[in-house]
């Protein structure tokens, strides 16, 4: 019920039955209260929520109070309405700046008028300005905020105590996959004729779902089998870079078991991820050809390791081949020195033993002589020629006793000019005794 100043004031000289309102009646007054207590424009901050986007050009969003508590429900929400006339100047003014690009989750100052809406039953802010340096200052005092934590911590540089690869060809890729920064990076490693594999994790880079992404695309690519992990983003105004400044993907990049390699923006961008980052690229292409300048590196060391063991080599080769050579003449001169001895040596000895042969043959051939001196003395048929006889029985016993025959036997007698051929009639033997005594006697004579 209205009293009557406001009754007055608002709502004229509508007539009231039982103090009864209708609709419009109690519309017209909520929008004259409004008015009267909010007549010029405001200021206001809160965060960005729910940003769309009209066909015909309008812009609404939540103004919303900002919270720590990440997915909290906010507690005060208000409208905003930036009409097409007026998002011409705001667009303008974020241009000029060149840092904030109006985005969900983004801390904004802006300038409108309270208006109450009969029809949709709301009270909305209607925009009509912006203030770029807040946002700016605001997204510089967390940045802030988060590395002095970081580096109280001791986790601020955590990833860069892994050591970086000598060959980093397995390459873990973060970002959105097909987009400008993720062409430019395919194309700087291709042109190198390395063989680089990229292993890709395809991620949002901005907007509400980007900081989600990022850093569970670092987690799987720190766990997947590469020698590197890059992160990567095409340039874009400061707030378009804002989760790259989050703490869930600092804290991604300083557990990531990888090196992280960060390639964010333009050269001028500089951001969280860049100070947890092992190595931090001024571009997506600046990320590549660090990468490809590291391999040339390896390449240059195997190639300039080749070049001096291959001289080292060739040195030792020709020093061995020099000594061997030396070796050589001197083992030659060394051989002809001691072939010529022995060839005397020799020609010595042959000599000595031809003389010692011929001495020996002489003294051999006089023993001969005197042997068969000897033996033409013992030969029986020169006995016999003396007129000596054999005589042997006719079944050849040799006769050396009248007792070794008997009467009528056959006597065969050899003569030193042929056989004579007897019968023995009768047999005169001398006895053992006489025997005995004529062969002492005879060996005594002889």
């Amino acid at each position: 019920m209205l009293n009557g100043d406001v009754r007055s004031k608002f709502l004229g000289n509508v007539p009231l039955v039982a103090e009864t309102l209708t609709v419009r009646e109690l519309c017209t007054a909520v929008s004259a209260v409004v008015a009267d207590a909010l007549p010029d424009e405001v200021w206001v901050k809160g965060a960005i929520s729910g940003l769309k986007r009209s066909s015909n050009g309008h812009v609404y969003f939540d103004l919303i109070e900002p919270t720590d508590d990440v997915g909290a429900t906010p507690g005060e929400v208000l409208p905003v309405a930036l009409f097409n006339s007026k998002r011409t100047i705001v667009n303008s003014i974020l241009r000029k700046s060149g840092a904030v690009r109006m985005t969900d989750g983004l801390e904004i100052r802006i300038r409108g008028k309270v208006a109450y809406y009969p029809a949709q039953s709301r009270i909305q802010l209607v925009m009509s300005l912006i203030d770029p340096a807040y946002t700016t200052g605001q997204l510089a005092v967390a940045r802030q905020a988060l590395l002095d934590k970081l580096r109280a911590e001791g986790t601020l540089r955590a990833n860069a105590e892994h050591p970086f690869p000598v060959l980093p060809l397995r390459v873990g890729l973060v970002t959105s996959v097909g987009s400008a920064a993720f062409v430019d990076f395919e194309h700087e490693l291709g042109l190198s004729g390395y063989a680089f594999s990229l292993h890709l994790h395809d991620a949002r880079v901005q907007g509400a779902d980007a900081v989600t992404d990022l850093a569970a695309g670092i987690g799987d690519a720190g766990r997947s089998d590469v020698d590197v992990v890059v992160v990567i983003r095409g340039g874009g105004a400061r707030s378009d870079l804002q989760p790259f400044d989050s703490e869930q993907v600092a804290r991604a990049i300083a557990r990531c078991a990888k090196p992280v390699v960060v390639g964010v923006g333009h050269e001028i961008d500089h951001s969280v991820a860049d100070e947890v980052a092992h190595t931090s690229a001024k571009t997506p292409t600046a990320a590549a050809a660090l990468l490809v300048e590291q391999v040339r590196g390896f390449e240059w060391t195997v190639t300039d390791a080749a070049d001096r063991l291959a001289a080292i080599t060739a040195g030792q080769l020709e020093a061995a081949a020099a000594t061997l050579a030396d070796t050589g003449h001197r083992l030659a001169v060394a051989a002809s020195l001691a072939t010529s001895a022995h060839a005397n040596h020799l020609d010595t000895a042959a000599m000595r033993l031809g003389e010692r042969g011929r001495a020996a043959a002489d003294r051999a051939a006089a023993r001969l002589d005197g042997a068969d001196i000897r033996v033409r003395a013992l030969d029986p048929a020169a006995t016999l020629a003396r007129g000596w006889s054999i005589v042997h029985t006719g079944d050849g016993r040799l006769v050396r006793a009248a007792g070794d025959v008997a009467a009528g036997e056959t006597l065969v007698t050899t003569t030193g000019s042929g056989t004579v051929v007897s019968t023995v009639t009768d047999v005169d033997a001398v006895t053992d005794d006489a025997t005995d005594t004529g062969a002492d006697a005879g060996g005594r004579e002889a």
